[in-house]
């Protein structure tokens, strides 16, 4: 087969390839499998199920390399289904007949199936390797110890807004409870947007990546909430205002009018009239008051609006300058928990130096290392091989 040969753009390749594809297709249903094979695939045949998989997986091969061996198999695989077939439905009876060839195509369906079991039940115990899996929630893990815990002091008559304080009561741990190495592993304080988070451990947790992106899409909205009601809304409220002083204008100069007219008799003007203006006179002063006392379209926007969410995010800032700061207590703790852990292992391993000149030196090895002092116990790793080239 020459190097510049595509398979997928010539005619008679494409051509032998589903004539292959039909005459495997055609093979399939004439084996007789046991019940439990026939079914396990649902309806479809386990065999051609098989087939187009293969073919729908090789499909994109182009290399000679790679589709001359396809080729050679899935002819070898023909013969095989064939033999297979011709075999299983020479009997009479309800059971095929054994053979090699049969029992290999049943041996290897059983094969396949127990992967796909395995596979199914592997999917069920890890979800997220699914093609399919259930949406990750922020919802805390049941037995899952939080690593801030709220401390604040209730409010009371003095302090009616108390500042946020959080504790960290499940770290630092102690050095029993410690994995992996044994060492101890001093956390790292970083930021996402405003939100303070410490890095424990690599990769980072999928369900620390969704509540920070949570919260920042959620500041993000509430900052630009703030922008919306400056830009838009608040110079609405100052339209409806200065609408609301036109119309009180407007219905007490018509009063003023009414009264340079002078009065006039119930007949001549009608009922009707006389009580929409008196309800003109009580509107007209209401909106006066409203202007006057500042309960105004601007002035509710302002308060129930801008300045609600300037105090969420006051709140929220100020509840995140009290995570960071329980946060930086505990990397000071672990920090000195880390450095008391370090002096002792240095201490340690001086007595095991110790005791190993003890053991091959006697009480003499002191004047082999005039100059040794306590504090270099840490590097004794390359004072182990000085005995020996004294000896």
């Amino acid at each position: 087969m020459p190097a510049f040969f595509n398979p997928a753009r010539n005619s008679r390749h494409r051509t032998a390839c589903f004539a292959l594809y039909r005459a495997l297709l055609q093979q399939a249903p004439r084996i007789r499998l046991p019940d439990d094979l026939a079914t396990a695939w649902g309806p479809v045949n386990p065999i051609k199920h098989l087939i187009r998989r293969t073919f729908l997986r090789n499909r994109n091969d182009t290399s000679p390399r790679l589709v001359f061996p396809a080729l050679k198999a899935g002819y070898q695989i023909l013969a095989l289904l064939r033999s297979a077939a011709t075999h299983s439905s020479s009997s009479p009876s309800s059971v095929p007949t054994p053979n090699a060839d049969y029992a290999s195509v049943v041996s290897f369906l059983r094969a396949r199936l127990d992967e796909r079991d395995r596979s199914l039940e592997a999917k069920k115990l890890h979800p997220p390797n699914s093609r399919n899996p259930p949406k990750p929630t922020s919802a805390p893990r049941p037995g899952a110890v939080p690593l801030l815990v709220n401390v604040t002091p209730a409010p009371t008559r003095q302090n009616p807004d108390p500042k946020p304080v959080y504790a960290t009561p499940s770290r630092p741990r102690p050095l029993s409870e410690l994995g992996g190495t044994g060492r101890r592993k001093i956390p790292r304080l970083d930021m996402a947007s405003d939100y303070p988070f410490l890095r424990l451990a690599k990769p980072q947790s999928p369900v620390l990546n969704r509540v920070l992106t949570q919260k920042i899409r959620k500041r993000v909205a509430r900052t630009g909430s703030v922008k919306y009601l400056y830009d838009e809304v608040l110079p609405d409220g100052e339209l409806e205002d200065d609408w609301d002083r036109s119309v009180a204008a407007l219905m007490e100069a018509q009063q003023q009018q009414q009264q340079q007219r002078g009065p006039r008799t119930w007949e001549e003007e009608g009922g009707a009239a006389d009580a929409r203006r008196r309800a003109d006179g009580g509107e007209a002063q209401a909106i006066r008051r409203e202007l006057r006392t500042g309960n105004t379209f601007r002035q509710t926007v302002f308060e129930h609006g801008v300045m609600h969410v300037q105090h969420v995010l006051s709140r929220e800032r100020a509840d995140s300058v009290a995570r960071a700061d329980a946060m930086r207590r505990l990397i000071e703790e672990e920090t000195a928990l880390a450095e008391q852990e370090r002096a002792q292992r240095a201490a340690e391993r001086r007595r095991r130096w110790e005791d190993k000149m003890l053991g091959l030196h006697g009480e003499k090895w002191r004047e082999l290392f005039p100059g040794l002092k306590e504090s270099e116990g840490s590097n004794l790793g390359r004072l182990q091989s000085r005995p020996q080239r004294i000896r």
